[in-house]
């Protein structure tokens, strides 16, 4: 089971997406809330494995909820589900620590499809919300570095170049001819020498 927990004010967005998750067989939302009180609490001790944020929420921004539940619960993978489209808030989201970063315009099914990547560790965002943050990151990093800058070996700078491609951790595999783990483990050494903790920072360093 992958168990959820979500914080969305919008009673009735609420109400239609717990609706729709809960209709997922291998979902389970251990807890659903306005706000972000006690979030540290919930967190250690549902141990979620995906949090869905809002960002406009009372009290507490989603933001600064992120901060909250990476200080004591640095594996949840977290989806923010939001209005907003402007460029700071989606940096400062995936700054903060967040996987994914989807509109509540979005299809359910995209969303539904968004907590299982992320759940396996990948970032997601719809494609108008990737060309944003790309903006944003090209505006404040005026020259692109080279993917032979960082003492990276043949298979991980191959790996490298087709995760900046868009290509999809089971595309990778299948392009390598490597198991799904395997491409999970190379990234993981990717991610160490380049310090990234997420591909949409991969994305902003190389486009």
């Amino acid at each position: 089971m992958i168990k959820l927990v979500m914080i969305e004010d919008n009673a009735a967005y609420r109400k239609a997406l717990q609706l729709f998750i809960s209709k997922v067989p291998d979902f389970d939302i251990v807890h659903i809330s306005d706000r972000l009180t006690d979030i540290q609490s919930v967190v250690l001790r549902t141990q979620p494995d995906v949090v869905i944020l809002d960002i406009d929420l009372p009290v507490t921004s989603g933001i600064e909820g992120i901060r909250l539940i990476k200080d004591v619960y640095s594996e949840a993978n977290i989806l923010m589900l939001t209005v907003f489209e402007d460029e700071e808030k989606i940096f400062q989201s995936v700054k903060a620590g967040a996987l994914g970063y989807l509109l509540k315009k979005d299809p359910p099914e995209k969303i539904i499809d968004a907590i299982r990547s992320i759940h396996q560790g990948e970032s997601i965002m719809n494609g108008q919300i990737a060309r944003k943050i790309l903006n944003y990151f090209s505006k404040q990093a005026p020259q692109r570095p080279s993917t032979n800058d960082y003492n990276l070996t043949k298979r991980e700078t191959e790996i490298l170049n087709l995760l900046i491609e868009g290509l999809s951790y089971k595309d990778i595999a299948a392009r390598c001819f490597i198991s799904l783990d395997t491409v999970f483990s190379h990234i993981k050494k990717i991610y160490v020498k380049l310090k990234v903790n997420s591909r949409s920072e991969i994305a902003a360093r190389f486009r």
